[in-house]
């Protein structure tokens, strides 16, 4: 088995280096060039957070994306996963961290209680509230009187929240579609036939992208993309898709670099590879492929759905690539 390199050695190219000068060139030209697409780009929405955004013929447009609804029953949602994240999977006896954490939960959920006939829900969501809050002080109070939780008391806790859950779930993702459609519609009246058929979308994830996320499924669905509904991921590799998906994007300045970033990278792949989507993956990624093949000798697994044979794998027990 080769040994591995000892440290200290170089990585980084030192910043005095005539190459790594001639590649802060590059980097100089590349932000150069995105700013110039930025500036051409056409019609393009984005998401960000509670937030619409729309650019276009120089003129900028914002309005609400969802309203104060959706935050006050996503945080009620929230209260039983507190408990699940103080308490973990398993349960078990409280040590001093957990019990004050749930002494701080319960003191905070009070006010909410007292003040939820105010929030301006309508008299189903308000007693749902009322049971999700009350369930959840109940259950807080047990556990610290137990000075702890078995695992399945706390999962049948847990599972007997659902219904209020999946109700609240239900009116959130409600209150986002309708605030977007509203927001979009009205801007979209404005456009002309060619704006609409230049029109692009990107979305900001506030975190790890997810599979049917709910901006990017109106947004599929109102501009012609493939919809998949719930089961749909981004293929970011479809250079005519006008929808993307970012965790990356966290203004409204990162969500329109990102959709000049793309517009240049379709342009860059075309003019290396002859192949518009090819900049959609890693640059290594092929290079890798095949060198992984000769180190470990099996092929990739098939995508889903591609019956091509695939040669046996050879791996030592270790998993170790052959020397």
């Amino acid at each position: 088995m080769p040994q591995p390199p000892r440290l200290p050695y170089p990585t980084a190219l030192d910043p005095s280096d005539p190459i790594a000068q001639l590649n802060d060139a590059f980097l100089e030209a590349y932000a150069a060039r995105q700013r110039a697409v930025l500036a051409e780009l056409g019609p393009s929405v984005a998401q960000v957070d509670d937030t619409l955004y729309l650019r276009i013929g120089g003129r900028r447009s914002v309005g609400p994306a969802r309203t104060r609804l959706y935050h006050q029953l996503k945080t009620i949602c929230h209260v039983p996963l507190a408990l699940q994240t103080i308490l973990g999977d398993e349960g078990g006896s409280l040590d001093e961290d957990a019990r004050g954490q749930l002494e701080e939960l319960s003191r905070r959920t009070e006010p909410v209680v007292e003040t939820i006939a105010d929030a301006g829900l309508d008299r189903t969501q308000l007693e749902r509230q009322r049971r999700l809050l009350g369930a959840s002080r109940r259950f807080i109070a047990e556990v610290l009187a137990a000075n702890g939780v078995t695992g399945p008391t706390l999962v049948a806790f847990l599972r007997g929240q659902m219904d209020d859950i999946r109700a609240n779930i239900a009116d959130a993702a409600r209150d986002q579609l309708h605030t977007t459609h509203a927001t979009f519609s009205a801007w979209v009246a404005d456009m002309t036939p060619e704006q609409w058929s230049q029109l692009r979308v990107v979305v900001g994830a506030g975190h790890m992208d997810r599979t049917g996320n709910l901006a990017s499924q109106y947004f599929s669905r109102a501009l012609g993309d493939r919809w998949e509904g719930r089961f749909e991921r981004e293929d970011h590799d479809d250079p005519e898709r006008r929808v993307m998906t970012s965790e990356d994007v966290t203004d409204e300045e990162s969500a329109f670099a990102l959709l000049a970033t793309h517009v240049f990278d379709t342009r860059t792949s075309n003019a290396f590879f002859g192949e518009e989507s090819r900049m959609g993956r890693d640059v290594l990624a092929d290079a890798a492929e095949r060198e992984l093949v000769a180190m470990f000798g099996e092929q990739p697994a098939p995508a889903p759905g591609d019956v091509t044979p695939r040669p046996a794998r050879s791996r030592s027990a270790s998993g170790c690539p052959r020397s």
